[in-house]
């Protein structure tokens, strides 16, 4: 001390404790600070906590199943993947052309679920009625429904519908939309409760699309963006020879840098699909031509013939090797990216694709409409006279010809079971099982059904843009209101995939299937660089549960998101 030598009181000593303490010192003095006594949010909130699944937090995920899960499964390592085996969604919408409206229908009860005006509440005096004709209509990757209404003579428009995210308008705590409430199967139109025409709280938009006299016939949705996550919407007018694209969130036209729109397309559009490169393909009536071009600019083909293949292209459709499909006296496929010897083509709006087409079945006469491909490999056409055909979409071999009880058939399309849908123009649909053609199911939907398009979003979510859904909750503070925190994932996204979340909250299980309950999000993470993660949750109503919708989305058919794990972070409201 002072300079003399002798040892003095060590001032501010910190002697080693027995026990370390969460204090964010080194306690116990073996170099490490709070180990083994931090929250589970790895600080010292002692009312902090972690919710999460997955190999990365090791926690395994519930194996997806019927009620938790959608186009995803496990792999070996147990993480969520895109499994297109596992797609489900469990309604197909018809337009109704001689009333004006729409059916909703349940395609494992097999009824009507719902019906609806194909024009609903806008700012454009647009009016509900059987002058819109309504025909094409498309399901969005969130289930959301769109339709074309054709209005000969007059104004065509556009209608988005909402699946399950109605907007409680008028605040009275409830979601006013058509349902069968007698069970019998059908909706009564006479009776608002079944049928509550405009105010019904699930329209989402009416935009008029063209001008006047347009007719709004091909009508076919994207893989979306990030704007416009669940696709946008192109709309083919006959008349005016040319696609309009929407986005799919509100019904605005399309505005892109490089992106031409509306987009000429050098004959008029009937039908129309897209294919999983983002290139819109269009047939033409009782043409045998066919046009493309790509959504991302506006760039067209010149106009494809059909090389002596197809007579007309009535129907139209895509299989799950992008190869495009045309109906008529027979059935014609287009290749846009090979040629006929089997070598690849660099520009599929070059033109130059193989061409190859059969007869009609049985060697009969036919006309072929619209069509829908499964995940067997078949390609199913709805026959003018009564049926629905098949063909092997690699061999374009026969696989059956079945009736659906009678009537024209307009459409075909393929559910998320597997089974074929035919649209009889006598007010019914037919369902029918390729595995037992003898069974065919009738539903009865509204006056002279008229579709032929991607009436179950079958082709969107498998063959355009391969997407899956995931659900999964959180369980919060059972006594006391829940903070809820944060939102982390780690995730291996290949090129042209994406992870998106979003959350709702509600104090009891039951309210979450509430579909008035207010959705949070969405929270992506992409391989182009968006990344939304960790997100902040303050924004999220104190509720007990929580409960997380997890989308695994890839533009590359050949490419999955890997999902390793979530993490959500909460704590619980001390009472002061």
């Amino acid at each position: 001390i002072g300079g003399r030598g002798v040892w003095g009181r060590c001032e501010g000593q910190q002697l080693p404790q027995a026990n370390e303490r969460c204090n964010e010192l080194d306690d116990n003095c073996d170099g490490r600070v709070d180990e083994g006594v931090q929250s589970a949010c790895g600080n010292c909130n002692p009312h902090c906590y972690a919710g999460g699944a997955g190999p990365e937090n090791g926690e395994p995920f519930e194996e997806p199943n019927e009620g938790n899960g959608s186009g995803v499964g496990l792999d070996e390592d147990g993480n969520l993947i895109l499994n297109r085996e596992q797609v489900r969604f469990e309604y197909l919408w018809i337009a109704n052309a001689g009333e004006g409206t729409l059916s909703k229908v349940d395609t494992t009860e097999l009824r009507e679920a719902g019906r609806f005006h194909s024009v609903g509440p806008n700012q454009h005096n647009l009016t509900a009625g059987s002058q819109n004709s309504p025909s094409r209509t498309g399901i969005d990757l969130n289930g959301d429904m769109f339709v074309a209404n054709r209005a000969f003579g007059r104004q065509s428009s556009l209608t988005k519908i909402y699946n399950a995210d109605c907007v409680d308008a008028n605040d009275d705590g409830e979601i006013t939309t058509s349902q069968d409430i007698n069970n019998n199967n059908i909706i009564d139109m006479g009776n608002p409760q079944e049928f509550p025409g405009n105010n019904d709280e699930c329209f989402a938009f009416t935009v008029p699309t063209g001008n006047n006299g347009g007719v709004a016939r091909a009508l076919a949705i994207d893989a979306g963006d990030a704007a416009s996550p669940y696709g946008n919407v192109w709309v083919g007018l006959y008349s005016h020879r040319q696609f309009i694209g929407y986005q799919g969130t509100d019904g605005v036209v399309l505005e892109r840098p490089g992106l031409e729109n509306p987009v000429a397309v050098g004959h008029s559009p009937y039908g129309a699909v897209v294919d999983s490169n983002g290139y819109v393909w269009s047939g033409t009536l009782s043409g045998n031509t066919i046009v493309g071009f790509d959504s991302r600019t506006g760039r067209a083909s010149g106009v494809i013939s059909g090389d002596g293949h197809i007579s007309s292209s009535y129907g139209f459709g895509m299989d799950g090797e992008n190869r495009l499909w045309i109906g008529g006296r027979g059935m014609g496929r287009y290749n846009p990216y090979r040629d006929a010897q089997g070598n690849p083509i660099q520009d599929p709006l070059a033109g130059g694709g193989d061409w190859s087409g059969v007869p009609c079945q049985g060697g009969g006469s036919c006309l072929m409409r619209g069509m829908g491909a499964d995940a067997q490999g078949r390609i199913w056409a709805a026959n003018n006279s009564g049926y629905v055909s098949g063909w092997n979409t690699n061999t374009m071999q026969a696989v059956g010809q079945y009736s659906v009880g009678g009537g024209s058939v307009t459409g075909a399309g393929i559910d998320f079971n597997g089974f074929v849908w035919g649209v009889r123009g006598a007010g019914m649909v037919a369902r029918v099982d390729p595995n037992n053609p003898n069974d065919v199911r009738q539903v009865a939907v509204g006056r002279s059904p008229y579709t032929y398009s991607d009436f179950t979003g079958f082709g969107l979510r498998n063959f355009t843009a391969p997407r899956g859904g995931y659900k999964t909750v959180v369980e919060g503070c059972e006594k006391l209101d829940t903070d809820w925190l944060t939102l982390d994932a780690t995730a291996t996204l290949p090129e042209q995939t994406r992870v998106e979340f979003r959350a709702r909250v509600a104090d009891d299980l039951a309210e979450l299937g509430d579909p008035g309950l207010r959705v949070h999000g969405p929270w992506v993470q992409s391989a182009d660089g968006q990344n939304d993660l960790p997100a902040e949750l303050g924004e999220l109503p104190p509720g007990r549960y929580l409960q997380l919708e997890i989308f695994l989305v890839s533009t590359d058919r050949e490419a999955t998101p890997i999902l390793r794990g979530y993490d959500v972070r909460f704590q619980c409201q001390i009472e002061e």
